[in-house]
């Protein structure tokens, strides 16, 4: 639900006021199935005498005798169904868990601000002032029930909640608590100016500052006395940002400019809640007790040109114009907030990494004909840690066990140099649109967006290597190009009927990439311990590259009504 209010007036003498609110508010919940990772590395399969007993004195039929091999079957059920009669270790022998979540959450908030355009010092000048707030309510609930996969990969509960409550006289007793009862108020005050004087006939000199104080308050209603794995915590942070901006027009066709500006972030009430590696997250499905995180900073270098050239026409027309830009950018961000893979897929944690750059290059052209429109647009990126930082790399070959001590498939961590790339941050990006205007009454279009491979979050320091055995996939996403189509037709004043289709070719392709665990082998059987005890006793895994699918096509039919003079 949202709804948005906006007005602005003018006051005569080059003054205006305007101003805009919101308020937006979404529910939802989500029930997934998923492996349980805490029991890949266990032995779930043979039922010993005493489960069996178990088993047979609560009346469960089919049970196969102790010992039997019809117990080591490739989806195993009955450790996990007698672990949770018996009140032993049923988050380890339970090869699954179905993970519930509820979040009501309300944004708000309303902005001003008061413009004037005059003169200074016989200079035209344009001074604009302003304050904002920003809130949010959140409310979220989460649950855990473990159970046991089915052969097609449905999971079937048993009644052994991470609450430690009894369900139909199962009883998990053991510390596998992941309950979460969490209201967040997060608030934002800001008051912001910025002043464009024109210092010459075809030079202007902008200054800006923007000051915003956060705070972020979160009640735990299952741990409201704080103390350790509480989200119970009241953070506030504050900062003033400076720009600074210079533009020169050499002509009406051909403009320069360089700015330098500072912006802040202050951590969200998820990223506080999930910042702990010793208790990662699935997000959005999951939170932990919250280390504190610091705001992030970024200071941004920006310089460029842009202009047009006249194609059959007068430079200044907007028709048979080439419009095109060219600009460089480079931000640095200190205490860069990231989610860090752990060793589970799905899981991980945020934290603050020293310093993290983003730099490139943007280079665009547009044309406007009478009929047709066509634009081209196409960013490099170099995304780097700029310091060095240690992170979890349990599922990368080139982790510290593996490489250190020649423990492949276990846990460990991996070391990031600065000059590593940034996970999921492709270098190159090109998009291409063109739209035809067949007559008065209808509209086509079309756009091209093709983005280039990047790596997987656990592959930060970019050296895992797959070796067929303990570790699979490339470690990276392939690139990517998705085709979108679109048509309008207006039958009269004020109506619209509309068509997009979005990834027209139904194209498959993957969003994002993680290396974590493998549960299942190539013939899609759960795998529980798929190799023998390494040196130091413990039970590698083996691990892969896990996509996240693109979307596939979609197809969006409306219409538009508008009134009017």
């Amino acid at each position: 639900l949202l709804f948005n209010l906006g007005g602005s007036q003018q006051l005569g003498g080059g003054r205006a006021l305007s101003g805009v609110a919101y308020f937006r508010k979404i529910t939802s919940a989500t029930f997934n199935g998923d492996v349980n990772d805490l029991a890949l590395d266990q032995s779930v399969y043979q039922a010993s005498a005493v489960e069996i007993e178990a088993l047979a004195a609560a009346g469960f039929s089919g049970v196969p005798a102790s010992g039997a091999n019809a117990t080591n079957t490739p989806f195993p059920k009955w450790r996990c169904i007698a672990n949770a009669l018996l009140n032993d270790e049923p988050a380890e022998k339970c090869n699954a868990v179905i993970n519930t979540t509820r979040t009501q959450q309300s944004n708000y908030g309303a902005a001003g601000q008061f413009s004037w355009n005059t003169t200074l010092a016989g200079r035209s000048n344009l001074f604009i002032a302003g304050a904002a707030i920003d809130a949010s309510r959140v409310r979220f609930v989460q649950g855990s029930e473990l159970g046991y996969l089915n052969a097609e990969r449905s999971v079937t509960g048993v009644g052994a909640f991470g609450d430690g409550g009894v369900t139909g006289g199962l009883l998990n007793a053991e510390p596998y608590d992941t309950r979460v009862q969490l209201q967040s108020r997060t608030q934002t005050w800001s008051v912001f100016a910025t002043d464009t004087l024109v210092l010459a006939h075809n030079t202007a000199l902008t200054l800006s500052g923007r000051y915003n104080r956060t705070a972020v308050d979160n009640v735990d209603a299952i741990h409201p006395a704080g103390g350790p794995g509480s989200l119970q915590s009241q953070h506030r942070f504050s900062r003033l940002n400076p720009g600074l901006g210079l533009s020169h027009a050499a002509s009406t066709n051909f403009t320069s400019y360089v700015g330098w500006n500072q912006g802040s972030r202050a951590p969200s009430a998820i990223e506080l809640g999930c910042a702990d590696p010793d208790n990662p997250c699935r997000l959005p499905n999951a939170l932990a007790g919250d280390p504190p995180l610091k705001q992030v900073v970024a200071q941004t270098l920006e310089a460029g040109v842009r202009g047009k050239f006249g194609l059959g026409g007068a430079n200044d027309s907007e028709q048979n114009a080439l419009r095109w830009n060219l600009g460089l950018f480079r931000t640095d961000n200190h205490d860069d907030i990231l989610f860090v893979a752990d060793n589970s897929a799905g899981f991980g944690y945020f934290k603050n990494v020293g310093r993290t750059r983003r730099q490139g290059l943007e280079a665009g052209l547009s044309w406007r004909g009478s009929t047709l429109g066509l634009t081209a647009n196409f960013t490099w990126l170099d995304a780097t840690y700029r310091s060095a930082e240690r992170s979890n790399g349990g599922s990368n070959s080139s982790n510290s066990s593996a490489a250190d001590d020649g423990l492949a498939g276990v846990d460990g961590s991996i070391q990031i140099r600065p000059g590593d790339r940034l996970a999921l941050q492709p270098r190159h990006i090109f998009k291409f649109s063109g739209d035809l205007q067949i007559n008065p009454d209808w509209l086509l279009g079309a756009d091209l967006q093709a983005v280039g491979s990047s790596l997987a979050r656990g592959n930060e320091n970019g050296q895992h290597q797959p070796d067929g055995l303990y570790y699979l996939g490339p470690g990276r996403s392939a690139g990517f190009a998705v085709l979108n189509l679109s048509a309008e037709f207006k039958p009269s004043a004020g109506w619209k009927f509309f068509v997009q289709v979005n990834n027209a070719l139904n194209r498959r392709f993957s969003s994002a990439t993680q290396l974590g665990a493998v549960a299942f082998d190539a013939q899609g059987r759960y795998v529980a311990r798929p190799f023998e005890a390494n040196a130091a006793g413990q039970y590698p895994l083996q691990h892969s590259t896990f996509y996240a699918p693109g979307a596939p096509r979609a197809v969006q039919v409306g219409l538009k009504l508008s009134f009017g003079d």
